[in-house]
């Protein structure tokens, strides 16, 4: 409302001019973001608004951020996928119909998720792949969807809930909607020992819901067809068989059925890359990278061990 920007207004003036004091750059922008400029206008106004308008409290957060970014820098690529791409699963999937990005993840599909550290640096480095990429879209907040399929008792982590919940601070008004796809009754226990932690604006955010209520939730999250179509159809291959997945003695990391896997790219986005068995030595079928179809794709070839390896590079313009 009017009133509500006007009441902003000299909060944001001192947020403002206390922040020209605070170290930016490339060091704390990382190398993702245009002009190598991490406090903009629009991350002011979203620490303001984590902190009700307080520009003491919205500065304390904001340095404490920065000098997180300097040291811990997010942005480094996600060490165990580089050596195996499909050690863990979390990546964007695309756009909702207001720009935001949607980020998803199965449990099932992530090999090597056990260690929490290493998982809260593929968390950091995905979401510094997708701020830029919805920046440019003019949004600020993604959807997280959490597949708990293939979810056991071994995910249970405390620890890495309250190391999830502690660098997220530094992502502040960030989170659209959080869906929870599927979550065992395994997992009540440990969101019972959590969510009094968080902030009540945060957990009206987090909706619980079946994956056979597609239609419904996808509606919630502004998914818009094309998107809608792509989750069902994940989710939905996501919970075959396991052995259809198996490699099959392969070298690691291959998938002869299809599997698709993200690796978002350090210089220009997201690469995809999309491994499926090919009908024959000379016959290499290619995958349509759908849903993320505005962005220029270009796409590199090659056999490996009887599949076809497709890359398709997506840069930021």
């Amino acid at each position: 409302t009017a009133h509500h920007v006007g009441a902003m207004e000299e909060p944001m003036e001192e947020l403002r001019e206390a922040a020209k004091k605070l170290e930016d750059g490339a060091e704390v922008a990382g190398p993702y973001r245009e002009g190598k400029t991490f406090i903009t206008k629009s991350c002011l106004k979203r620490y303001l608004e984590a902190n009700n308008g307080d520009s003491k409290l919205a500065l304390t957060q904001l340095q404490q951020t920065t000098k997180w970014r300097k040291s811990y820098k997010p942005w480094d690529p996600c060490p165990k996928c580089l050596k195996n791409p499909m050690s863990h699963n979390l990546r964007v999937v695309g756009f909702d119909a207001k720009n935001r990005a949607v980020i998803y993840t199965c449990f099932s599909q992530a090999h090597d998720r056990w260690d929490a550290d290493t998982n809260l640096k593929h968390l950091s480095w995905v979401l510094e792949q997708a701020a830029p990429l919805m920046e440019k879209r003019g949004a600020q907040k993604w959807t997280w969807i959490s597949d708990f399929h293939g979810f056991s008792t071994s995910d249970c982590s405390p620890k890495s809930m309250m190391l999830v919940k502690r660098m997220l601070a530094h992502y502040p008004e960030r989170l659209f909607k959080a869906v929870m796809l599927d979550a065992p009754w395994i997992f009540n226990g440990l969101w019972n020992m959590v969510s009094p932690l968080l902030e009540q604006r945060t957990r009206d955010k987090v909706s619980f819901v079946k994956s056979h209520e597609l239609s419904d939730w996808s509606k919630s999250i502004d998914a818009g067809e094309e998107l809608a179509h792509f989750l069902h159809s994940e989710i939905q291959s996501n919970r075959q068989d396991p052995s259809f997945w198996k490699d099959e003695g392969k070298e690691e990391g291959s998938s002869p059925q299809g599997k698709k896997y993200w690796i978002p790219n350090q210089k220009t986005g997201v690469d995809i890359v999309i491994q499926k068995e090919a009908a024959s030595k000379d016959k290499l079928k290619s995958q349509k990278p759908s849903p993320v179809t505005d962005f220029r794709a270009t796409a590199q070839v090659a056999k490996d061990s009887g599949c076809t390896k497709i890359l398709f590079q997506y840069s930021l313009s």
